[in-house]
């Protein structure tokens, strides 16, 4: 029996070449318990050896008789050894010495013919510390499904029992799940989904006729249109050498931040993320005119935790604005107008609509033809809300939990953002021969999450002060950003 993948899941095998693996992974930090008495590293090794592999981590690509498209197979010779990989660090173990081997493996394209992911498990971090590096194809798992799987396999006490994540996750059934069906049956149910993405043209229609109408003028373009952005040195083609960087920001201090300043938290992060761009453009002399364009996942459903279930909106970053008060601004109704189109079609058109993008986005890498068009977007940034309480594994309490993403040709930079317990923890992955000096971006997250709270603390003071005065009798001074 194979498992179907989804139309979203085969463009990301179609994004896929030896300079643009389509890998996603957590790059997690632990804390070994005090006290511990042996090798923590080597103990938690022997203790997941004897662990048995379930769905979908049994899984490979393959083809069944009858059926035209891949499925999800079993791997009858699978091979634990091969996937759980034990490595450590050189002395004093520097964050930096892990960033760089954990760049070096995110680059790396997994071998199709068998499951697609890996498990290392990285000793040698100074202070006592471990990390754990998971990647898998972006085929077999989105942003929430990990943060499910996370969930899933870690205790939320330190004398919680140790899971492997490889023992897989239980997925939400339907009739036709049962183990008995055929080559006939698969491809019936493929047929009936072809007739449902029929039948939903008419939305997606709507998406792209809404873009259309944006782009030539027709419609008021609250929010930006996909290949409208400005070319940046963000946006030519990748090679296979990664870089990677990481930042942590206090969540209460961004919730606070989004509660003063009338937005979402999500504005404030991606208002932060223009921030460091705009700054780091700047550095280099290389900011364009017109704003950057993000290009942002949204979660459509969260039934099953495999597979990919997200659409894509798309916000002015607002770069052109100096004042992060009116960046913000920019940021919030872009937003607000990009979902709210989004919204108004079903969730099925609205992942459509993301596999037909994405498609359109492989032929253009795979005929390398991105460079004569202006980019879809500038920067993907994507936010995937995490754990609130803390996590432990094996006793060992994690203590931050940075995800990498994926890069194509004209994207050359993405930053994912992923929140545990009171922490907003940044990925930023990119290209190393584009963007070298990726440190000074994530430095700059940190800057330009200072210069926006001190912005909006002055416009509460402005507006406290002037309720003051009106209580007194005297004129309010007026509104404004």
């Amino acid at each position: 029996m194979g498992k179907s993948l989804n139309a979203l899941d085969l463009a990301f095998f179609g994004l896929e070449t030896q300079r643009t693996p389509v890998n996603v992974a957590a790059l997690q930090i632990f804390e070994i318990p005090s006290g511990y008495r042996g090798n923590f590293v080597r103990d938690l090794l022997n203790s997941l050896a004897e662990s048995t592999p379930g769905p979908p981590f049994n899984q490979k690509l393959g083809r069944l008789a009858g059926v035209p498209l891949p499925q999800w197979v079993t791997d009858e010779h699978f091979d634990l050894d091969y996937h759980v990989r034990h490595s450590a660090l050189p002395e004093p173990g520097e964050m930096s010495d892990l960033l760089r081997l954990v760049s070096r493996l995110h680059a790396l394209v997994m071998d199709r013919e068998r499951p697609l992911w890996e498990f290392h498990v990285i000793e040698g971090l100074r202070n006592n510390r471990f990390a754990i590096y998971m990647k898998m194809h972006h085929a077999a798992i989105d942003g929430m499904g990990g943060v499910a799987l996370l969930e899933a396999c870690m205790s939320k006490t330190p004398d919680g029992k140790v899971c492997a994540p490889w023992h897989g996750m239980p997925e939400k059934k339907t009739p036709d799940d049962s183990k008995t069906r055929g080559p006939a049956e698969t491809l019936s149910r493929s047929t009936r989904g072809l007739l449902h993405q029929i039948k939903i043209m008419p939305d997606v229609g709507k998406l792209f006729a809404s873009h259309g109408l944006k782009a030539l003028g027709l419609k008021t373009a609250e929010a930006p249109v996909l290949f409208t952005a400005p070319k940046t040195l963000f946006n030519g083609p990748v090679s296979g050498a990664r870089r990677f960087a990481v930042k942590s920001i206090s969540l209460s201090a961004i919730k606070q931040l989004a509660k003063d300043a009338g937005a979402t938290v999500n504005d404030i992060i991606l208002a932060i993320c223009s921030g460091a761009l705009r700054r780091y453009l700047l550095d280099k002399d290389e900011l364009p005119e017109k704003p950057l364009i993000a290009n942002i996942p949204v979660s459509i459903q969260q039934i099953n935790r495999s597979g990919n279930q997200i659409t894509y909106v798309i916000a002015n970053l607002a770069t052109d604005q100096r004042m992060p008060m009116r960046r913000l601004a920019t940021i919030h109704d872009s937003t607000m107008h990009a979902k709210a189109e989004v919204t108004e079609v079903s969730p099925s058109a609205a992942t459509t609509f993301a596999v037909m993008a994405q498609g359109l986005v492989a032929v253009m890498n795979r005929f390398r033809i991105a460079s004569l068009l202006p980019p879809p977007a500038n920067v993907v940034i994507s936010n995937v809300p995490g754990p609130r309480t803390p996590l432990y594994y094996a006793g060992a309490r994690m203590l931050a939990n940075y995800p990498l993403s994926v890069l194509v040709d004209g994207q050359a930079l993405n930053i994912t953002v992923v929140s545990y317990c009171d922490s907003v923890d940044f990925g930023l992955m990119a290209c190393r021969d584009t963007v070298p000096d990726l440190e000074c971006i994530a430095a700059y997250l940190g800057d330009a999450f200072e210069e926006l709270t001190k912005a909006v603390g002055r416009r509460v003071r402005t507006a406290r002060f002037a309720a003051d005065r009106s209580s007194d009798g005297e004129a309010p001074i007026a509104k404004g950003v």
